[in-house]
């Protein structure tokens, strides 16, 4: 994904010998002259601003800061001497770069209160306005530790929650052997039969549908096309609109941030609703009977019409000791079996459905 350059911002780090935090761009601490050592870090600042001085920028492309072998001290990555003890440079290890350090968030912060006299100072202010001290980076806030009565308990489950799971799970256990597993022998008599049979008439018809321009098949007539997004793309091309993630600040090594951000092209393209001829049900013919003798409705097909698909459905319905029960055959032999007021054994289920059935001697 390409990444786009926004600028830079200056870092900060905090002097490991006496708190005071510091310039991301300074060698050394303000307050007791410490060097940064080489573990020292950067962070982002508390209130983030991008770099307009022209020698800082050149400063923060320049690469990551060098560290001096002899004294530890932080030196630009041109130098050739340490600018602290003057030691040569042409060995020294170059700073690592600790990646993202975080979101870039240029939105005005809170004033900071200064610990020692109160005065509020601007959010990136390192040391207080009125009295000179170090304003120390705010600690977040701890969790209060909770109470014992607040505790939460830590023993298992009571015995009488436990009892009432359990006797939960019979009742469920006996209500699906009475539902499912429980059944009853009836003796019923054939009071209805029905059956239906159609047949499903196909045509050639215009059939609307949608697609990509570039996925449209070739026989099918236009109607309309509209521009919709669709894919993205690492380079701009025709209607494409930038889309970039949130900024974020990449540690440069020398007290700078680079703030940069992820953009991809969103392509939008022609998406397009068309008719094509498609072989399509025009018209279902039905026949309906409640005999034992099922015939297919007849077919007067027209010049480009074709038959389709056959369905066909079967009923039996049995009265037994003042109910009705229903069954399904699965073809018409099976459904010629039951003439009306033939008397059958049932085996009926907790539902009411016919799991079982033989005639009845």
């Amino acid at each position: 994904m390409p990444q786009e350059e926004l600028g830079y911002v200056e870092l900060e780090w905090t002097c490991q010998n006496c708190g005071t935090r510091n310039p991301g761009t300074r060698k050394t601490c303000m307050s007791c002259g410490a060097a940064m050592g080489a573990k020292g870090k950067f962070d982002l600042p508390a209130q983030q601003e991008l770099i307009t001085d022209q020698e800082k920028i050149k400063q923060a492309q320049s690469g990551p800061d060098v560290t001096c072998p002899y004294c530890g001290t932080r030196n630009s990555a041109n130098a050739t001497s340490c600018k602290q003890c003057g030691g040569d440079l042409t060995d020294a290890q170059a700073r690592g770069k600790t990646g993202v350090l975080g979101a870039y968030d240029d939105a005005p912060q809170p004033e900071v209160k200064c610990p020692n006299c109160g005065t509020l100072n601007p959010a990136g202010a390192l040391k207080c306005s009125a009295c000179g001290a170090s304003l120390k980076r705010p600690e977040p806030k701890a969790e209060p530790a909770p109470t014992p009565q607040t505790l939460a308990p830590t023993r298992g489950l009571s015995p009488l929650l436990i009892g009432g799971i359990v006797a939960l799970l019979a009742l469920c256990a006996i209500g699906a052997y009475f539902i499912f597993g429980r059944s009853s022998q009836l003796v019923g008599t054939v009071s209805s039969t029905s059956w239906q049979r159609s047949i499903a008439i196909m045509a050639l018809v215009p059939v609307r549908d949608a697609a990509w321009q570039n996925q449209i098949p070739s026989d099918a007539n236009v109607l309309s096309c509209e521009l919709r997004p669709r894919r993205f793309s690492d380079t701009q091309e025709p209607n494409s609109t930038k889309v970039c993630g949130t900024p974020y600040v990449v540690d440069q090594g020398n007290g700078t941030g680079k703030v940069v951000q992820d953009c991809q092209y969103q392509v939008s393209e022609e998406y397009c609703s068309f008719t094509r001829m498609q072989l399509s049900v025009i018209n279902t013919v039905t026949a309906r009977g409640t005999d034992l003798n099922p015939v297919w409705p007849a077919l007067a097909l027209q010049s480009g019409q074709q038959e389709g698909n056959r369905a066909e459905e079967y009923r039996v319905v049995f009265e037994a000791s003042g109910q009705q029960y229903s069954y399904t055959p699965q073809n018409a032999s099976d459904l010629a079996r039951f003439p009306r007021g033939s008397r059958w054994n049932l085996t009926v289920n907790g539902l009411g459905g016919i799991t079982a059935l033989q005639p009845a001697q």
